[in-house]
């Protein structure tokens, strides 16, 4: 667009409808016409030199690369919008925090995500927002307080967004809404609840064919499983899920492999569970999935009841820290009680009082 052009009306709000299609194909998760709009917007902001267009180009770039899950060009766009952030208008702020909260959590960085968030929503209470919108951030409003382990405020949300997406007859974001209750409903022990959640997700997941969802509601059908203590249904429901992964879901596939771990060391199988921990552990250290990592080692010491000055060390100096740094309280929970009960076995109560004590401030923070 030349100077001359810059104040033409009616091309800026073609452009700016061309951005709100673009934002809303984004959102729905239509990824072909995603890329074919995105294509067709790059060739058109070649010669485009209004501000405005040009910051709202760069806000939606900043989510297609969050939805593409490239977080390096993600970074590299936050940049850019940083020196811009102060110079936004209401609702461009309000996109701005909005995506910098799904930022945060591709980085697992739920606590900040949250805060994101909450200044997003802050700034909607002035907007008129369509269904679609309010219905997607409820979605991941719920979403972050799940992974900070925030039940009944993850709930509220999710129940909101449920009524909407039916509302649209989007039910493909309908099925994420009803594995999070599962989910939920399992953090709180209704596993009849739980299964309920994630059966209807896994007739929506059928009749759409997608694999992916499917494996999701297999792994958590077998949590709730394993949770009840039927380890046989849970391994089948596990390596059910495995089966619809890609080789590109290395974390997923890690993960998996480590709950199938655990079920059979719970059926005294430590030969098969040896295995499976091998097999996991090696693909967590070549795809640097470092959680798991930590995870296979201990879960290894646990196996071979191994409870040595190594497994000591692996938990206080490395594993307790790293699950403090980022913020995942149930971990830290989990891991300090392991440490304490280490401590207390060997009659080292100071230390085992010590970690009693750090466990239950984590848990303070999982459920504030």
């Amino acid at each position: 667009m030349s100077l001359d052009q810059v104040d033409d009306e009616d091309k800026i709000t073609e452009v700016t409808n061309k951005l709100q299609e673009w934002y809303k194909e984004m959102r729905i998760r239509d990824f072909e016409q995603v890329e074919k709009k995105k294509l067709l917007l790059d060739q058109e902001f070649q010669s485009i030199e209004n501000p405005s267009l040009l910051t709202t180009y760069l806000l939606y770039q900043f989510r297609y690369h969050i939805l593409k899950q490239e977080l390096d060009k993600s970074n590299t766009l936050l940049e850019q919008l940083y020196v811009v952030q102060e110079s936004l208008n209401h609702q461009l702020e309000f996109y701005y925090h909005y995506f910098l909260g799904l930022y945060y959590y591709q980085l697992k960085k739920f606590a900040e995500s949250l805060e994101a968030y909450k200044k997003a929503e802050k700034l909607s209470k002035t907007m008129s927002l369509d269904i679609g919108e309010i219905s997607e951030f409820y979605y991941q409003k719920a979403l972050v307080h799940g992974r900070l382990y925030q039940v009944a405020l993850s709930n509220n949300h999710a129940v909101k967004a449920l009524a909407l997406f039916n509302q649209e007859y989007n039910f493909k974001r309908s099925a994420d809404i009803e594995v999070l209750l599962g989910i939920n409903n399992f953090r709180i022990l209704n596993y009849e609840e739980a299964t309920n959640h994630l059966k209807n997700a896994l007739k929506y997941a059928e009749s759409f064919n997608a694999k992916f969802l499917k494996s999701i509601v297999f792994h958590n059908l077998g949590l709730v499983s394993a949770a009840m203590g039927l380890s046989i249904e849970a391994l089948d429901y596990y390596k059910s899920g495995l089966q619809c992964l890609s080789e590109n879901s290395s974390e997923d596939i890690v993960q998996t492999i480590y709950l199938i771990s655990i079920e059979y060391n719970k059926l005294d199988k430590p030969d098969e569970a040896k295995k499976w921990l091998s097999q996991g552990l090696e693909q967590a250290l070549e795809n640097e999935v470092i959680n798991y990592v930590y995870h296979f080692k201990i879960l290894d010491h646990q196996v071979k009841q191994t409870f040595n000055s190594e497994y000591e060390s692996l938990l206080k100096d490395e594993a307790i820290p790293y699950f403090q740094e980022k913020q995942s309280w149930k971990y830290v929970t989990d891991y300090c009680e392991k440490l304490a009960d280490y401590f207390n076995h060997h009659s080292h109560y100071k230390n085992a009082s010590y970690f009693y004590r750090l466990a239950n401030d984590a848990r303070k923070k999982i459920i504030n």
